[in-house]
């Protein structure tokens, strides 16, 4: 009998087996991540499920303890075609989690990996969709409940996870909108709890803090301070890249001071400087659970700090280095550690803040504190100024400036191509140098050459006018929200412009990763537009998107690769005279 002939594998060419490569590292990466935070995997791919009368597959769900991430992963251009066919199944498991859990114990081998101790109401879902290629916000808007991981989020999380590995996983649950009593034994408990500390009161009349703001000095175990901290940002850094400023943990800075823990066995004495939220309740020491009346706390005394227990209710101004070299690794020298986290007590200088105190006040509150401990030994990097800047003195030129560079990353021709993020990649365009001498100067509130002077709202000197004030006042709010109208005012001036010259010079080679980049697509280039755009401005030529696509003729040829560094104000010059000054109206 013949033998019969195995047919022929294809043969891959170079690209293609580097493209295999890419796929199998952007499925390992993921699923490495999600292992290293403690989680489980269940292969579920290829079996099919019916939910609600919606049919369809899962490609992974990974469990840790009652919680379950439902993952889709694709590595093609993302389009929202393919996420809008998802979704129906998606809604339906969400719209019915006992269900699908009834269901899945049947379809999946997921029985190993489930507690008796959770009943299936007791378990929660998230869907998470794992794109190679990072999805446009257009598709995102369509599917609020999913979790896209991607782009700086990805890298924040995956470069979190590598240093302080399983105790990361405090940071994705608040990135999944997680509880604190949402996940393990704290979903199975009625009773709330805090975290107990002795320490001492110092007064308002000896701190110099605004009024309502209480200091209080106390220890504080490492495990207990890693549950609840954040490190001082806007809200998690990944939220809001407009109001971001993030400082990173250093894993080579970790290590060292993690071995010195152990080797020298003794604990670091200088003290970590943090934030407590308003329902911190200071207790009588003498009188377990009797609070202390406010008459009593106008002078320096002992008490119990009893702070809530949650996801980020700490914050930490100075110190994160020292409080999260205690993380919950898998090096040769965690069981040490782990003794050493429940051990050791951290000196901590904790600020009260009044219970009115929420949102965006505490947010500014912070960010000067941070300022005011760390700008007099280091100075900040150019970015990460800019980003403060945009909290604490948001009527500034460059807070300003810095809130439109956010928005332009966001929506127009140049989204998704500027670096506003520290984890953002390496190719995409620097904004520092844009921030400060590109837009700026264009935003600024006076001078002929601003967007400011065509602006038609009648109330726009109020601008001018808070921008010198140090004070709030009582109409601090509305005249934000004056600012807010003249960002989006500036975005849709600006990204007209840039749109028209975009198309005017030609679309090619427009991405950040492309060998040969658009020679629009660098920052001097860029300065060059911004600065034309003044001299227009200026000139009292009227501002539209078909004017300049109009004036425009010949772009293509314009010699922008020419220009080197900072010689932005001769390209804007050169740009103008040979398309605005002669062109007509």
């Amino acid at each position: 009998m013949a033998k019969k002939r195995r047919k022929k594998r294809k043969k891959l060419t170079p690209e293609e087996r580097q493209l295999r490569r890419s796929r199998n590292k952007h499925y390992a990466d993921f699923c490495a991540f999600l292992a290293g935070l403690g989680f489980n995997r269940v292969k579920v791919d290829g079996i099919e499920i019916v939910v609600g009368g919606r049919t369809g597959e899962l490609d992974d769900i990974f469990v840790y303890e009652n919680i379950l991430i439902l993952v889709e992963y694709t590595t093609g251009q993302p389009d929202s075609s393919h996420i809008l066919k998802k979704k129906p199944l998606f809604d339906k498991i969400q719209a019915d989690v006992p269900g699908f859990m009834e269901l899945a114990r049947k379809k999946y081998d997921l029985g190993k990996h489930l507690s008796d101790v959770y009943d299936d109401g007791q378990y929660q879902i998230r869907i998470m969709y794992i794109s190679m290629i990072d999805v446009p916000q257009s598709t995102i808007d369509t599917c609020p409940s999913v979790h896209f991981f991607q782009g700086g989020t990805k890298k924040y999380f995956f470069s979190l996870a590598k240093t302080i590995e399983k105790s990361a996983r405090i940071e994705f649950f608040n990135y999944l909108k997680f509880l604190w009593s949402d996940i393990g034994a704290a979903a199975i408990t009625t009773t709330g709890k805090s975290y107990n500390y002795e320490g001492h009161l110092l007064p308002e009349s000896m701190s110099s803090f605004p009024k309502g703001y209480r200091v209080v000095s106390f220890y504080a175990d490492p495990e207990s301070l890693i549950a609840s901290a954040y490190v001082l940002r806007r809200d998690g850094g990944w939220r809001d890249d407009s109001h971001l400023y993030q400082r990173i943990l250093i894993r080579k800075k970790i290590v060292k001071m993690r071995h010195y823990l152990t080797d020298q066995k003794r604990v670091f004495v200088n003290n970590i400087i943090v934030t407590l939220p308003g329902n911190t309740v200071l207790n009588d020491p003498n009188t377990p659970g009797a609070n202390i009346p406010v008459e009593n706390l106008a002078r320096a005394r002992p008490v119990t700090v009893s702070v809530p227990v949650g996801y980020n209710t700490i914050g930490i101004i100075d110190g994160q280095h020292r409080v999260f070299c205690y993380y919950e690794g898998s090096d040769k020298i965690e069981p040490k550690i782990a003794t050493l986290r429940k051990r050791q007590h951290l000196l901590v200088t904790g600020i009260i803040f009044p219970p009115e105190i929420k949102g965006s006040a505490r947010l500014e509150f912070e960010a000067r504190l941070f300022l005011e401990i760390n700008d007099t030994q280091t100075r900040a990097q150019a970015a990460l100024r800019q980003d403060i800047e945009t909290i604490v003195r948001p009527f500034s030129g460059i807070a300003v400036a810095r809130s439109i560079i956010a928005e332009l990353a966001r929506k127009g021709p140049f989204a998704g191509l500027f670096q506003t993020g520290y984890f953002d990649s390496a190719n995409k365009i620097k904004t520092s140098s844009i921030v400060s001498y590109g837009l700026r100067p264009l935003v600024k509130f006076d001078g002929a050459d601003s967007l400011f002077s065509v602006w038609t709202n009648p109330r726009k000197n109020r601008l001018h006018e808070r921008e010198g004030k140090s004070n709030k006042g009582a109409e601090y709010d509305d005249d934000l929200q004056l600012l807010e109208k003249y960002t989006e005012f500036c975005v849709t001036q600006i990204n007209e412009f840039l749109l028209a010259a975009k198309l005017a010079y030609g679309t090619e080679n427009w991405s950040v990763d492309s060998p040969t980049p658009s020679a629009l697509l660098r920052p001097t280039s860029i300065n060059g537009l911004i600065a034309c755009l003044r001299l227009v401005i200026e000139d009292h030529v009227p501002l539209s998107f078909d004017g300049h696509k109009r004036r425009m003729m010949n772009f293509k040829t314009f010699p922008f690769k020419g220009y080197k560094s900072s010689h932005w104000n001769a390209l804007g010059k050169a740009l103008f005279e040979k398309h605005y000054k002669h062109s007509g109206s």
